[in-house]
């Protein structure tokens, strides 16, 4: 069963609303709609096409482009381009955009955890997202932990991302599964349980929302997702902006993660405030 998610205008003149809150928790998602500007959007593309510069000199590999058989496009995507690409700072730090998502939380302060930009060109049927939890790649503890997903394209059904509204009995961190079939994480922790078969299961509820530009959809890292390839002849991207609130901790975890980034000299159950996970608001 398909429903939408949840959505709210969220112009510039909007804040964060106990029915946009109320949404958020009962649901696991929420849709923000207009919630990013022209403007920034445009500032988001002048950083895109930094980016694409730099990932033909660099081979960076953070910023990672995959082409598979059978597709007529290529797959990018890049994490922490805030430490090098101007633009992708200027949002986060300048624009008071991630600190007005962050007000969803409730949450007396708030971290940066990572950016990560997604970009399926049009063709690019393969690069399917399996169902997962962002949680399960994590080197975080605690609850008040959420991706920002904006779109930069319009994004209709047939591409959308698909969620499995909020159940208490998915609220256990499930086993990371790697985006790549024939590649896992190095020290899988597999004493958690795997993620249930969503798609043959009819006991789960599925929501999905089609975005325009600057629509952005924030999600509990919990909470399960998933998306198609893009079959379309169009470009699909989107930048994602992670947060982190005031009751996460640093998870000294075994298991590889996801961004590969641990920061620098945190400690087992401590703050995660560092050079990689920097402040954004303490009030």
């Amino acid at each position: 069963m398909k429903e939408n998610v949840k959505s709210f205008d969220f112009s510039s003149n909007i804040t964060i609303t106990s029915d946009m809150i109320d949404a958020y928790n009962n649901d696991g998602v929420v849709c923000l709609k207009k919630a990013v500007s022209s403007d920034w959007l445009n500032k988001i593309e002048d950083g895109i096409n930094i980016f694409h510069k730099k990932e033909k000199i660099e081979g960076d590999p953070s910023n990672v482009t995959v082409k598979r058989e059978g597709d007529a496009g290529l797959f990018h995507y890049a994490t922490s381009m805030w430490k090098t690409i101007e633009p992708f700072r200027s949002f986060i730090f300048d624009s008071g955009i991630p600190i007005r998502f962050g007000d969803i939380l409730e949450t007396t302060s708030l971290n940066l955890y990572y950016d990560f930009l997604l970009i399926k060109e049009a063709g690019c049927k393969s690069a399917i997202t399996p169902w997962h939890q962002d949680h399960s790649y994590y080197c975080l503890n605690g609850t008040k932990i959420i991706n920002c997903w904006t779109a930069l394209d319009k994004i209709p059904q047939e591409t959308a991302l698909r969620f499995i509204k909020k159940d208490e009995t998915l609220n256990q961190v499930h086993q990371a599964i790697h985006f790549d079939p024939k590649k896992e994480y190095n020290n899988t922790d597999r004493k958690r349980p795997k993620a249930p078969n969503f798609d043959n299961d009819e006991k789960y509820k599925i929501l999905y929302s089609e975005l325009d530009p600057g629509d952005t959809l924030i999600w509990n890292s919990k909470t399960f997702h998933s998306a198609p390839g893009n079959n379309l002849m169009t470009r699909r991207a989107a930048l994602s902006i992670n947060l982190a609130g005031n009751d996460v901790s640093y998870k000294d975890m075994e298991q590889e993660p996801d961004p590969p980034i641990r920061g620098e000299n945190l400690k087992d159950g401590g703050a995660i405030t560092c050079e990689s996970f920097p402040l954004l608001k303490k009030n």
